[in-house]
């Protein structure tokens, strides 16, 4: 070939690369560099397109081959710079950039790339400043825009990175990593709804986006539309097999959803493979793994999560749980005094132990230990209680008070209603019912049962004490007293409220010593001379007094009693 046509070649592929027919550049610089090895440029410009490719590789060595005879090209020395950011070599990236850079202060790409680099190195305020440089220079570039919002969102100045999105936009609206990156940045702001619907937008653009269908899958998450996150928490792992928290996020929904417990263990089995150190899978398998019961395993794995954490104080709680299941009380002591120690809940902290004799017992369970344990079990509920422990307390009480009042029409009060299990049961006598609880979960479960016509959210005692006096005919609450030992309050309230000949029903744990004592279990159980001697104070007669199985405890029956008071 004469120097004269390679010339004209080189020209047309210039011509067809820069009208983005790379395809028909390509093979026309390959035949120049079969004639001349080091035609000026040709590998350079070859280069830029196996990177295209995703050859970053051979990118390399092409773009270096230029270098050696053009060493003072700012364009090549740049696009060096790119090919090197995606082969992960961040500090020759910067090294090439400052190159570029040095020869021509104007070059946009440099300082983008440059930025990039920096972002990666965790340097995200000069991050920031390079992104700013290359848009001085280029306002129109998008890419900046969008990752100049990403060390911003890092840097937690979400109002500014949303700016930086909104500006990438209004230039090219239909950039889905945008829309995607800018519902990251509305979730942390608060602004939910527009969130899913950046992320969907995404979706819209770009179908087979898993990073988008993962950001939308968190907000349902987050919205409590649990069935849709799964959803779409499966169809991103189905395009990304190899994602991890996708994958954790995924056993997270199947764990609230109480439902294919072993589905939500493999799923965490799977993001550990892929990442062994995964802290959050490790733990969160751990906390399945003691939902299940299986708390020896589960100890295995709050010890390996506490060797790369050790100062969560969640974990050390938790760890205190399956130890306290595994009968081992003092070490079980042990971490939940860590947990306190690392800025855990006081008062619960305070509790668990006072239950395994290592703090003095509080008269009543703290309420935020009331409300987070039953939220938690609202969706279970009813399953576990009845099901899994036999649970019949309620039973119980509701046969003793329809056998003392077996017809009429009461306003009736649910002391604790949880989720409702006791309003079925006396719907026969009921011409109004209030249902008490402190947990809003259990509340909204009794809502779907219909037998309520009030439902309160609010202290047992408090409640009473703030009713009208003589409001109830007949007062109910099982399963109730296990979470307060001291029943004065209640009582005086009670005694309050009700009507004149009115029920008051309940359900107890026995103990045969103290008037009041807190268990290992972390319930109270109550003395029957206590219980007499209370209802003796407040003017009640003691109409029924019976022993009964509670419930099923480690495959043990639990005993206590059911009582019936009768108001003068």
């Amino acid at each position: 070939m004469e120097k004269s046509e390679a010339d004209q070649l080189f020209q047309r592929a210039v011509d067809f690369q820069q009208a983005g027919r790379v395809d028909q550049a390509q093979p026309i610089y390959e035949h120049i560099l079969a004639s001349y090895p080091a035609y000026p440029h040709v590998p350079h410009l070859l280069g830029v397109i196996m990177g295209q490719q995703g050859d970053w590789h051979l990118a390399r060595r092409l773009i270096e081959s230029s270098l050696i005879v053009h060493p003072n090209d700012a364009d090549a020395l740049s696009n060096l710079a790119w090919a090197l950011f995606h082969l992960g070599l961040q500090d020759k990236v910067l090294e090439r950039c400052e190159q570029a850079i040095a020869l021509n202060s104007g070059h946009p790409r440099a300082w983008f790339t440059r930025g990039l680099a920096l972002h990666q190195l965790g340097r995200f305020e000069e991050a920031v400043a390079a992104y700013d440089r290359s848009l001085e220079l280029r306002p129109d570039l998008v890419e900046a825009l969008n990752h100049r919002g990403r060390s911003l969102h890092v840097l937690e100045r979400y109002d500014e990175a949303l700016q930086s999105y909104d500006k990438a936009l209004a230039l090219l609206p239909g950039f889905a990593d945008v829309h995607n990156n800018r519902g990251s940045a509305l979730t942390l702001l608060g602004r939910h709804q527009e969130a899913l619907e950046s992320f969907q937008q995404a979706l819209r653009l770009q179908t087979r986006f898993p990073e988008a269908l993962f950001n939308l899958a968190l907000g349902l998450q987050n919205a409590d539309r649990l069935e849709e996150a799964l959803v779409h928490y499966e169809a991103a792992i189905q395009l990304k097999p190899d994602y991890p928290e996708a994958l954790l996020y995924r056993a997270h929904v199947l764990q609230r959803l109480h439902k294919m417990p072993q589905v939500a263990l493999a799923s965490l089995d799977r993001a550990l493979r892929i990442r062994p150190d995964y802290y959050e899978a490790i733990n969160g398998r751990a906390n399945i793994l003691g939902q299940l019961e299986q708390y020896a395993e589960a100890l295995e794995n709050y010890d390996r999560a506490l060797a790369m954490k050790p100062d969560v104080h969640e974990t050390h709680h938790n760890r205190g749980h399956a130890l306290r299941e595994l009968g081992r009380l003092d070490e079980a002591a042990q971490a939940y005094g860590e947990a306190m120690r690392l800025g855990g809940d006081a008062r619960g902290g305070l509790f668990v132990l006072a239950a395994l004799g290592e703090a003095a017992a509080p008269p009543v369970a703290p309420k935020d230990f009331i409300v987070s344990l039953f939220d938690r079990y609202a969706d279970r509920f009813d399953d576990h209680l009845v099901g899994t422990l036999q649970y019949q307390a309620h039973e119980r009480l509701c046969e003793a008070i329809l056998r003392l009042r077996p017809a009429g029409a009461y306003d009736i009060v649910d002391l604790g209603c949880g989720t409702g299990l006791c309003g079925p049961l006396l719907k026969p006598i009921v011409r109004s019912m209030t249902g008490v609880d402190l947990a809003p979960r259990m509340l909204e479960a009794a809502a779907k049962r219909g037998t309520y016509t009030a439902l309160v959210e609010d202290d047992v005692a408090a409640f009473l004490q703030k009713s009208a006096p003589r409001s109830f005919d007949i007062m109910v609450s099982t399963d109730v007293f296990i979470y307060i030992g001291d029943l004065q309050d209640v009582f005086a309230g009670a005694a309050k409220a009700i009507r004149p000949q009115g029920l008051f029903g309940f359900s107890i744990e026995t103990s045969e010593t103290e008037d009041f004592v807190l268990r290992h279990t972390r319930r109270y159980a109550q003395s029957l001379p206590y219980i007499r001697r209370l209802a003796a104070e407040h003017a009640f007669e003691v109409v029924t007094l019976e022993p009964c199985t509670l419930r099923k405890e480690r495959g043990a029956d639990s005993t206590g009693h059911v009582v019936v008071l009768r108001a003068a």
